[in-house]
Parts: C-alpha cells; structure tokens; sequence
C-alpha cells in the first residue's frame, strides 16, 4: 500500500494518463450500467456485501499494521542522534578507490538487525549517507551517520587515508531551509540501465587501482566534481549515495511473491540467458560450453560481483537555488556527469546509471491542478534528503544494490589529478605529532 501511494505520486506521468480513464470508466458504470441492470447490479452488491466481513478486517490489519511499523520506525529515527562528519583533503591524496572500497567494508554493519519482531519496535538496519556537496561552487565531501558510529567512521577513514582531517560539523542543510518562496528546488534519484546483478564500469576499469603518475589517472568521479565546482552565487548541489548492508533488490522482475537477494537474482539472471542462447539442459541448468564468449563474459562480471560485500544503495541528487539565481541548465548537467560509469550506451554493454526524475514532467493541466502536486513533490523530496532516508516510510524509494567495488568507483576522494578550483583542500598534510614528545 504505502509503495503504490509512494509511485502514484511521484511518477508524474504514468499514472496522470491512467487517472482520468479510471474516473470516466467508474462514472459510466455508475450512471448508465447500472439503472439498467439492477438485478445484476443488486447480485453484485449482495456479493459484495457479503464477503465484506471477511475482507474488510484484512485490509484494515495490513492498514494498521502499516502504520503502526511506519509510526515506530519514525519515532525510533527522531530519537536517534546524527552527526555529519567532513572529509578535508589534503593538497595531495595518493591511495587509490581501493581505499575507500576497505572503508566502505566496515560500514557493512549488521549488528543491528530488521526483523519484523525489530520493526515492531521501530528497529531498522543501520545506514550511512556519502555525500558530496557543492556549496556555491565550493565541492566538500562528507559523511553522514548514526552517532553512536562516528568514532568508527572516522578511525577507519584516518586508517586508509591518514592525511585527511575527519571534523564533526553542522549540518550543511540546516543553512538552506526549505521555504518555497524564497528557493526552488529539482532533482532525480538514480535507477540501474538493467537489472541490478550486471555490474557498473567501476575505477578497476580505469586502472586506478594500478600504481600511475597523478598526471596519467583518468577518475570517472571528475566529471561529477567538474560539474558540481562550476555553479555560482546562490547555488547549491547536494549529492547523496545512502548505504546499507544488502537486504532485498525491490526493483527485480521476478519479486512477485517474495523478495530476492542479489544472489537469486544473479541465477535467474545465468538461468536467462541461458534460455536465450539455447544452452539449457533438461534439468534446466545452463551448459556454459554452448554460450558465446560475451555471454561467458556477462556472467562471469556478474559473479565477480557477487565476490564482493553487497549493499543496498539510494542515490538522490538535488540542486537547490534562490529563486533569483536559478539556472535551469543545472537539470541537464546533473544526469549526463554520471555517463562515466556506463559500460557503453545505455541497454548495451553491463550496466549503468538513469535518472529517475522525482518533480514531474506534468505534460497535463489535470496532472498538477493549481501546481499543489509538484509543490508537494519537492517538500516531500527536500526532507527526504535533509533526514537521509530512503529505505522505509514516509520516504521509501526503489534502492538499487552494488558492491564495494562499485560503490568506491561512485564516491571516494580524488588525487591531485583532480584540480578543480573549487574542491577545498587544506592547505597542507595533516601531520601528527612525535611519538616521543615529552609529557
């Protein structure tokens, strides 16, 4: 229920052409079929009526229970203390994205587990939000979390890149508050190009994870950051990829009566393509001999990718502005700078990256009457990047799932080879002191 309601109001389209059928169908029914029927129409409704009691306290279970857990869940989520850590870069950062791939290992928390028994209780699984902000053409990169998992963040950030400084600070969107009249607001969140077991072009792809001269690196998370550092007065871009340890891919074709695991989507996936090559046995497993080399090749990457922690992931991108300094040019670049992660075009090659566009387009009057949709559209996706959620009601959405490899290709902090202006860096290493000093 509280996923179709999620969908319906934020497609924009696909249900603003369906809407206006329905109610035609449902008024011709009322005001033509039935007078002229009304034996028939009175069996129905004596049907109806009849299972009513049956049906009736069903519906309003899953209704309460619904918002019972949504109620518990959010009661849990307000009493629980954030804290949103920067990522200062020195002038120079030598490790590679392997670096964060380790750092993304220890946030694969699952000490706190969600269990229907948990739910009840308002319990969820931890998650922790990467982001990378630019703040009127200033790019910072940040990490935002439970507080209770601060210290942990920043040891291992300190362990795999120890010439960053790890600052606890406020919260950046406390200083843009949403007020329609003074600010607007568009942005998308991030679908796969095709199901979620075909991985992304990740930095291996590069060869980042290779010993290379700063001058002769090409990082895919440039185009991002290029994009991000070009923005003027009165313009911000945020950008948030929120994680949490795999759990289910709500997105497969295949989960309609249970919820897969990458893993059961991966052999359903073989299983395929299998099918479509005619390379299937009686007992209906793949003979991989039969298979051409590129199928070989598609199930061999997604297998690799299995090889690897696997979290559940929501990537949500939003540019806010004054209304005075809105440049609507800001839409097209926000899509477009993540094409680097794209194995070829989209639908050929593995995988890539398509928005999901959260505001509209309303290409009819009866879509957005008086404009009360999208204004709702953009509250309800402002506080949904403001409070991190993505995972459970009021702000759920389709997560998608990759792996460390992919998730450090996404986000990790650039080298020297990025030499944007605008990327703050410090001023020099951060140094620690003597061992030996005396006390």
């Amino acid at each position: 229920m509280g996923k179709f309601y999620d969908k319906f109001w934020a497609s924009g389209v696909t249900y603003g052409y369906q809407a206006p059928l329905v109610v035609l169908i449902v008024a011709w029914f009322l005001l033509i079929w039935m007078p002229t029927h009304a034996v028939m129409a009175g069996i129905i409704w004596g049907f109806i009526l009849a299972l009513l009691p049956f049906v009736l306290p069903i519906l309003l279970g899953e209704l309460v229970i619904h918002a019972w857990l949504e109620y518990r869940r959010q009661q849990d989520f307000w009493a629980t203390d954030y804290t949103t850590l920067e990522i200062r870069l020195p002038d120079e950062i030598t490790q590679s994205p392997y670096a964060a791939e380790l750092f993304f290992r220890v946030l694969y928390q699952t000490g706190e587990v969600d269990t229907p028994v948990h739910g009840l209780r308002g319990k969820t699984k931890p998650w922790f939000s990467l982001e990378i902000v630019s703040t009127e053409g200033v790019v910072r990169f940040y990490v935002w979390t439970r507080t209770r998992y601060k210290d942990i963040v920043k040891a291992q950030m300190y362990a795999h890149y120890p010439t960053v400084q790890v600052v606890e600070v406020p919260d950046y969107t406390l200083s843009v508050p949403w007020d329609p009249a003074v600010v607007d607001l568009w942005g998308i969140t991030q679908a796969l190009q095709k199901p979620d077991p075909y991985p992304l072009m990740t930095y291996t792809a590069w060869q980042l994870d290779k010993e290379k001269k700063e001058e002769f690196k090409s990082d895919p998370l440039l185009s991002l950051i290029e994009f991000f550092g070009s923005i003027g007065k009165g313009e911000h871009l945020w950008h948030q990829i929120i994680i949490r340890g795999h759990t289910d891919c709500p997105w497969s074709e295949e989960k309609e009566h249970h919820l897969l695991n990458l893993e059961e989507w991966t052999n359903l996936e073989v299983k395929k393509i299998a099918q479509n090559a005619g390379a299937i046995n009686e007992a209906g497993n793949p003979i991989f001999i039969q298979l051409s080399e590129g199928d070989r090749e598609k199930i061999k990457a997604m297998q690799f990718k299995l090889n690897k922690q696997i979290f559940d992931v929501g990537i949500r991108t939003m540019y806010v502005s004054k209304i005075e300094s809105r440049n609507s040019t800001r839409n097209a670049g926000i899509p477009t700078s993540f094409r680097s992660f794209e194995h070829g075009s989209e639908g050929r090659g593995l995988n890539g990256l398509k928005p999901q566009f959260f505001v509209g387009p309303f290409n009819f009057q009866w879509h957005d009457f008086m404009g009360i949709r999208r204004a709702r559209l953009k509250r309800r996706m402002y506080e949904a990047y403001a409070t991190r959620q993505f995972f459970y009601e009021p702000h759920h959405e389709y997560h998608i799932a990759l792996n460390t490899e992919e998730l450090a290709s996404l986000w990790h902090l650039p080298g020297k080879v990025a030499h944007t202006p605008t990327l703050e860096r410090m001023p020099s290493r951060r140094a620690e002191a003597p061992a030996n000093l005396p006390v």
